[in-house]
């Protein structure tokens, strides 16, 4: 089957992934994005770009406009895009701005959804949401905690996460459009660790001690599995109406073992500084819903994660003064 698809945040770490694949797939894909971002130079018939250089607080989805001309004509729309400080995670604007841009834009997507019809609607949560829990496994049962969450980028970003996902099922619940939720848990690719950060890599590169918090620690999902778990959910009538993790419990690592594989792979002479107060504690997603509803499997582990972790620490090295 093939669909017409809208993905916002298009330009994104995710969303780019799966703007791919579902071109690949031979489906035609529009994308809302103030930026192109990591689909900058991409040229094909069968995709379109609305909003690009549009501003970052008035565009994009929070342009009324420019949501209606994004979302005709399309079948089904996988919702991506958040404003928060662009990918600095900083947030230097005032929470009242980024909880503004994001509501109204989720508002005004889900709006023209139902108005044009939209067959399905996909929303990319977090497993932020959760907050600081004393049980490590979450399931989509568990009472979600946004505001004591201390992960990044804050719990700011939790409870703005948990308002819009609200406003999706309210949507589906009220109005009959079929959506699906996802609470992604962190992502890495081949290249990246969303959750590993260059300081730390530097760190070691300088062979400066390293702050980690004992206990510390959380599971990691490939963007691709991630894609993947949005295509076999789309359309898929199981999906309406339902929340599901997105995670890989087999790709769980402790922080104490991701300095050491720094370390390691660098030889460097950090000392690891070990302190006693964990921040949120070990978070793991789990994903037994999405296996059994969706069919959904991970695929890319630890092993996967390692890779992706020594290839930044060694590119990174590579591009300092020794």
């Amino acid at each position: 089957m093939q669909w017409k698809a809208l993905v916002t945040g298009g330009g994104g770490f995710i969303g780019s992934r799966l703007v791919r694949l579902l071109l690949d797939q031979g489906h035609f894909v529009r994308v809302l994005d103030i930026d192109a971002g990591r689909l900058k130079g991409e040229r094909k018939p069968n995709l379109e770009f609305v909003g690009v250089d549009s501003d970052p607080l008035e565009g994009g989805m929070a342009n009324k406009r420019l949501v209606d001309e994004a979302i005709e004509g399309v079948d089904v729309v996988y919702h991506f895009a958040i404003n928060w400080d662009g990918a600095s995670w900083t947030h230097a604007l005032p929470l009242a701005n980024l909880l503004d841009v994001n509501i109204r834009g989720t508002l005004n997507m889900l709006e023209t959804a139902v108005s044009q019809g939209v067959r399905h609607f996909l929303f990319a949560g977090s497993i932020a949401v959760y907050g600081n829990r004393t049980s490590p496994i979450l399931d989509e049962e568990v009472v979600c905690k946004p505001e004591l969450w201390r992960g990044g980028p804050g719990p700011g970003y939790a409870v703005m996460k948990l308002i819009t996902e609200r406003l999706c099922l309210l949507f589906h619940r009220e109005h009959g459009l079929p959506v699906t939720v996802f609470r992604i848990d962190v992502v890495f690719d081949d290249d990246e660790h969303l959750d590993l950060s260059l300081e730390t890599i530097r760190a070691a590169v300088r062979g400066s001690p390293i702050k980690v918090e004992k206990g510390e620690g959380g599971a990691a999902v490939h963007v691709d599995d991630v894609a993947q778990a949005f295509l076999k959910a789309t359309l898929n009538e199981k999906a309406y109406g339902q929340v599901f993790n997105l995670s890989n419990p087999a790709a769980y690592m402790t922080d104490l073992e991701v300095c050491r594989l720094l370390i390691d792979t660098l030889e460097s002479k950090s000392a690891i500084d070990l302190g006693e107060t964990p921040l949120t504690g070990p978070v793991l997603g789990a994903v037994d819903k999405a296996e059994s509803v969706l069919g959904w499997r991970p695929i890319k582990g630890r092993k996967d994660l390692e890779a992706t972790i020594v290839k930044m620490a060694k590119s990174e090295a590579g591009r300092r003064p020794q």
